[in-house]
């Protein structure tokens, strides 16, 4: 039987403070609404909301907001749902769903502060964002701080067994840094720390100072997850206005680091941008020493999505891809036959010439093998 634990052991907050059982969670199909600015923790895991997708899953039914991991095991594609299962079955096993209160994960976006405007992201979770957003939806989106007072301490009391944090962005390293440090302060004080995997997913521009790796040390493991989402000239157009030379000279700081509880991983966002580069992207992974990335496909906005291409254009970037030696990449080839979502195909044209345009940048040049196609 299908079955999620995330609703009963995880619970994640956005980089805007909207509260739901994880990152892949769809909260549009629901009426009730959580956020830390106005709500506690405690009212969010008494809600209706939580309680109505605890019984979908217990009737081995998949919940309306969990869509997204659902499409991507109907394509073959590991989900989150099915990873997070495979690396704490052991802690899933031991927890009883009727009796068991304590959240086991979670995932803390503590804003959405960010030095780049990466073209598959939104306001919501980048405040360089802002004013692009605005000239090409004219929708203004704020920069966000939702804390409240004694929200660091309410965290760490609703997280007492805690084993695993995740700390997104915004950029983690730029955002909410006073109030990340507290928090893992506090995992330190109380003797939780050694028992606290944390996992960070970074843009890589930025190398954390020495104060990071003094609070770090106390922690069972840091994975520091570089998100790379193309190589070169390709990277710079999609992670603007990010310098692909910055990048790779902190990766290779990264790699030289030894210490026991280090690790580094990486991830990848595949889109109508880079679908029909993957190959290169994770030969470049190999050929750096890197491990295996994670990749994951766009979801929002819905006109950047890898299968937006139309039919006989993703057939041929399916047949690229299938030239790959790589396993994972055959996978996305395969999945690319059934990813129709060529509905947002005259969308995802017309943004695309306004971003351009907005950061003087030329899709042509840059992704020149998909170039004939968007004349």
């Amino acid at each position: 039987m299908t079955f999620c634990y995330a609703p009963w052991t995880n619970v994640d907050i956005s980089p805007i403070g909207n509260i739901t059982p994880c990152c892949k969670f769809q909260s549009q199909y629901y009426s009730d609404k959580f956020n830390m600015a106005v709500d506690s923790l405690e009212k969010y895991v008494n809600s209706n909301l939580l309680t109505t997708v605890k019984q979908d899953w217990i009737e081995g039914k998949w919940p309306a907001g969990c869509e997204r991991c659902r499409i991507e095991e109907t394509n073959g594609i590991a989900s989150k749902r099915q990873l997070d299962y495979e690396r704490w079955q052991s802690h899933y096993e031991h927890y009883n769903i009727n009796s068991d209160q304590e959240f086991l994960t979670a995932s803390m976006a503590f804003g959405n502060t960010c030095n780049l405007k990466c073209i598959t992201c939104s306001p919501q979770s980048s405040s360089k964002w802002q004013k692009e957003y605005f000239d090409i939806y004219n929708i203004d989106v704020k920069p966000v701080k939702f804390y409240k007072q004694n929200f660091v301490e309410e965290f760490a009391n609703k997280t007492n067994g805690l084993i695993h944090l995740d700390i997104p962005g915004g950029e983690p390293l730029l955002t909410g840094v006073d109030e990340q440090r507290q928090l893992l302060q506090l995992y330190i004080q109380s003797g939780q720390a050694d028992k606290i995997s944390l996992h960070y997913t970074t843009n890589a521009t930025v190398f954390p100072d020495q104060t990071w790796w003094d609070l770090w040390q106390h922690f069972k493991e840091i994975d520091l997850q570089i998100s790379v989402d193309g190589v070169g000239h390709r990277f710079e157009y999609i992670r603007y206005p990010a310098s692909w030379s910055e990048v790779e000279d902190n990766i290779n700081k990264y790699l030289s680091i030894d210490a026991s509880n280090f690790r580094i991983s990486v991830s990848h966002t595949i889109s109508a941008y880079n679908i029909y580069y993957l190959d290169e992207f994770v030969s470049w992974c190999h050929n750096m020493n890197l491990p295996k990335p994670w990749m994951g496909k766009v979801h929002t906005p819905a006109h950047m999505r890898p299968g937006v291409w139309p039919a006989e254009i993703r057939q041929l970037i399916s047949q690229h891809l299938n030239q790959s030696q790589h396993t994972e990449v055959l996978t996305w080839a395969k999945a690319m036959q059934n990813l129709d979502e060529s509905v947002y195909w005259h969308d995802f044209l017309q943004y695309l010439k306004q971003h351009d345009q907005h950061r003087s940048l030329d899709f042509c040049k840059t992704f020149p093998e998909l170039a004939l196609f968007v004349k």
